[in-house]
């Protein structure tokens, strides 16, 4: 019996073997599942992240807007004014630097104090900003009435801008 047993044992040692061999790696059905698999996911994936881009840059841009509005508060608070001729400056001008921020890589920025109590921020995306492009967020503060600040755009996240009334 041991003959027996020791040739029993060799078969299934070198059955085991050959297995081993063939098993080795993946198969194409295995390789062409996964790309399936990642090709789905990329195609969801994308679009969502990318819209996300878009709204973090125009939380940028609203940040940047509500900072200059809230300059434009504490300047009527302080001085009774809402400190118009600073608006007419660009912050990057080192002689005279104004509230109205500087422009970055994704929006352009202009200030409007023109009105004696409201002061108006506009954030238009510029040719770099991509979904963004031509996109206006407007924020404006009446400082006359609690520096409330009122936010508007066609930028994600924001609603439609109300026209004046006529009259």
């Amino acid at each position: 019996m041991t003959t027996l047993n020791s040739r029993l044992q060799l078969a299934l040692l070198n059955r085991k073997k050959s297995r081993n061999l063939l098993e080795k790696g993946f198969t194409l059905v295995e390789l062409m599942i996964v790309i399936v698999i990642v090709g789905i996911l990329s195609a969801v994936a994308l679009p969502n992240f990318l819209s996300q881009t878009s709204k973090a840059k125009a939380t940028e841009a609203k940040t940047l807007t509500s900072s200059a509005l809230k300059e434009a508060q504490i300047a009527w608070t302080e001085t009774g004014t809402t400190g118009l001729g600073a608006w007419e400056v660009a912050s990057d001008d080192a002689d005279a630097p104004g509230q109205c921020p500087a422009s970055t890589n994704t929006f352009g920025f202009t200030c409007d104090g023109s009105t004696p109590a409201t002061v108006t921020v506009t954030a238009k995306g510029g040719a770099d900003s991509g979904d963004l492009k031509d996109k206006e967020i407007v924020g404006s503060v009446d400082v006359t009435k609690g520096g409330n600040i009122a936010f508007c755009g066609d930028a994600p996240g924001f609603t439609a801008c109300e026209a004046p009334p006529e009259g």
